[in-house]
């Protein structure tokens, strides 16, 4: 696919589905807060998969003095060492996972780049392995969708495969009108990478190994063209996506993609090549940006073109929780901050053992520019993870429904005119560009469930700013597992950078009227929200 120059402006212009879980600790203004490596003051963690000739992984008879680790073809001094055992979490019922040392799995369900037909079937697979695993999991996972316009959070890390399945099988239908439509292939693109550094971001900080099963397309491939794009662009696009490496491999999460029974042309993606290639020690995304590049990057592995997606499933489960843990501190301490690729190469004594880890990551660049998005990503976990609240946008949950049957709430949300930026559209017409994040708290507000979607504001007035307050009223549904304490609901105006919050305790949300769940609606366009032009 060759690069439109408009649609590539669009891509890094546009702040499409910026958060999700958003549990991880917010980072502020400065561009220095931007996720990366720091290499010069801190350990590198590598999570080594090593396979025997049958693919098999090898989980005895290795000790540290087995391996060998290198960066930029430079020796480097292991400096611990963990065994596969060491990553095995306790049977007692109830117990989590409060040192980290278990791998933690989360699954993605890649509504907005499958067909109807095939999201059915990712639906039907995923419960299909979820039934053949024990009713309390042997580590933690957590349930994603990639939707049109949202990206949610269905349950948040649990044991608990009961809770797995019924947010599973309570998933509303909708048409993936994106994949429907090839204008939106760029939109789609960013959006399926934000998904990425999403979970990184909620994951940072905390130790241990996350697995992404990753069930779907991933974001379209992506064939770039240097002598049609501006050198500027071509910058912006290439730090896009070196940030997003860094920040999963600062995250230390592995991708796993898995294509369900879907047949390509000529029988083979540019995903699914570009999982298997080795660069050597160049810049793995200088051609193709596609999943199967942040496949090979972060140790995972791609599967495409086979109808068991559950034992794909289970596949990338066992590659993902039987490793080894190595670490070491980078012998050139006084590397320059140049964004430049680091290759790291892991290896065994035995040489008919095969090793899976990551490829490398990319050195702090002094020079990259700021990132917008990564700010707004930041914005929002930190304002829904605080007590405080955020008055800047004046937002009011005014009524709550309950729906039993699903554990879900619809919230009617009212957000006043009052201190938004309008832009002028080219109908004549005035514009305010929203993110709404909806997330279900429990006690010690981790969050349990999420919901984040963008919504358009329009007015008639060329100049509405000016008019006396109004409200505008739209409705979001949220999960609400059982042990949500509190709810927040989040509001940030995108162009302004201005921010609202409103709370909601469980009193409240019992004692609401209870109805059955609506019928889905099989959405094939993006809705827009039109708010009074008058008070």
């Amino acid at each position: 696919m060759k690069l439109s120059l408009t649609l590539l402006w669009t891509v890094l212009l546009l702040n499409c589905i910026p958060a999700h879980n958003l549990i991880a600790q917010g980072q502020q203004a400065p561009p220095t807060d931007v996720p990366t490596l720091r290499v010069t003051s801190t350990l590198v963690f590598v999570d080594v998969t090593v396979l025997d000739k049958k693919g098999h992984p090898v989980v005895t008879g290795l000790t540290q003095n087995d391996f060998t680790i290198t960066e930029d073809k430079k020796p480097q001094r292991i400096f611990s060492f963990e065994a596969p055992d060491t990553h095995v979490m306790s049977t007692t019922p109830g117990s989590d996972n409060p040192d980290g040392m278990a791998p933690v799995t989360v699954f993605v369900l890649d509504l907005l780049n499958s067909s109807f037909q095939d999201f059915a079937y990712i639906r039907y697979e995923v419960r299909q392995f979820l039934m053949t695993q024990p009713a309390q999991l042997a580590a933690p996972a957590e349930m994603v969708v990639v939707g049109n316009d949202s990206l949610e959070m269905l349950q948040g890390y649990t044991r608990n495969r009961a809770d797995l399945l019924y947010a599973l099988d309570h998933l509303p239908a909708a048409l993936p009108y994106k994949k429907m439509n090839a204008t939106f292939s760029w939109e789609r693109f960013a959006q399926s990478i934000d998904a990425l550094q999403q979970v990184a971001l909620q994951n940072k900080g905390v130790p241990g190994r996350k697995n992404i099963v990753w069930v779907g397309h991933g974001g379209p491939g992506v064939y770039l063209d240097p002598m049609i794009l501006p050198p500027k662009a071509m910058e912006e696009l290439k730090q896009y996506v070196h940030d997003t490496t860094n920040m999963m491999v600062d995250a230390r999460i592995s991708l796993f993609v898995i294509y369900p029974d879907l047949k390509v042309s000529g029988g083979i993606s540019l995903s699914a090549m570009d999982s298997d290639i080795d660069l050597g020690d160049s810049d793995p995304f200088a051609g193709d940006i596609n999943f199967g590049v942040f496949v090979n990057e972060t140790g995972g592995k791609l599967f495409f073109n086979r109808n068991d997606v559950d034992m794909e499933i289970r596949q990338s489960e066992q590659i993902g929780s039987n490793y080894y843990t190595l670490t070491y501190q980078p012998q050139d301490q006084n590397g320059e901050a140049d964004g430049k690729f680091r290759r790291i190469r892991v290896s065994v004594r035995d040489r008919n053992l095969r090793v899976v880890t990551k490829a490398g990551y990319f050195a702090p660049d002094k020079n990259a520019p700021f990132d917008p998005r990564q700010q707004t990503m930041a914005k929002l976990s930190e304002a829904a993870q605080s007590t405080i609240p955020f008055t800047a946008l004046d937002v009011n949950i005014s009524r709550v429904v309950r729906h039993p049957d699903t554990r879900t709430a619809s919230l009617r949300i009212e957000l006043k005119t009052k201190n938004l930026v309008w832009l002028p559209a080219d109908d004549g017409r005035s514009t305010v560009n929203l993110t709404l994040a909806a997330v279900s708290r429990d006690a010690d507000y981790n969050i349990l469930a999420s919901q984040l979607q963008r919504l358009t504001l329009s007015s008639v007035l060329p100049d509405p700013a000016h008019m006396p307050p109004a409200a505008s009223r739209f409705t979001v549904t949220l999960r609400i597992p059982r042990k949500t304490r509190n709810v927040r609901v989040v509001i940030e105006n995108e162009d302004g950078g201005r921010m609202g919050t409103a709370d909601l305790d469980r009193k409240r949300i019992d004692a609401a009227p209870a109805l059955p769940t609506p019928e889905p609606h099989l959405s094939q366009h993006r809705p827009e929200y039109v708010p009074p032009t008058t008070p």
